[in-house]
């Protein structure tokens, strides 16, 4: 008997302290989503002759050159200065070429199947 009063006591004791209110948890200030998603998206040029550019400006130095047809990477996409286009940072497939263009000198697609496609049809075209 002695030694089932204390233990009562305590189990008593653990349910009374174990049903407090939960503390609020708080919310984590997270940042932005990207515009891309962690899937590639593909441009295949739509231009004979776009530059690919070291920076997204107009007046940043020329990385490349892509051609009409060239198919490359999409790895991000910024706003440009008017907001109503798109700068697009990309990476030839044809020499890893890196660097920024025009949102207007590209098709887009969600793979490179789409682009190898597209580009056929370029191709056809002339």
């Amino acid at each position: 008997m002695r030694f089932f009063f204390p233990a009562m006591l305590l189990v008593v004791l653990l349910i009374t302290v174990s049903c407090r209110p939960e503390e609020e948890l708080l919310s984590p200030d997270l940042p932005p989503t990207p515009v891309l998603t962690s899937d590639s998206l593909w441009g295949v040029a739509g231009r004979p002759y776009q530059k690919i550019l070291s920076e997204p400006r107009g007046d940043a130095e020329v990385n490349g050159l892509l051609r009409q047809g060239d198919i490359v990477e999409i790895l991000s996409k910024i706003s440009a200065d008017d907001s109503r286009s798109y700068w697009l940072e990309v990476k030839s497939s044809a020499d890893n070429t890196r660097g920024w263009v025009p949102d207007s000198s590209l098709n887009v697609y969600d793979s490179p199947a789409q682009a190898r496609t597209a580009r056929s049809g370029l191709e056809e075209g002339n």
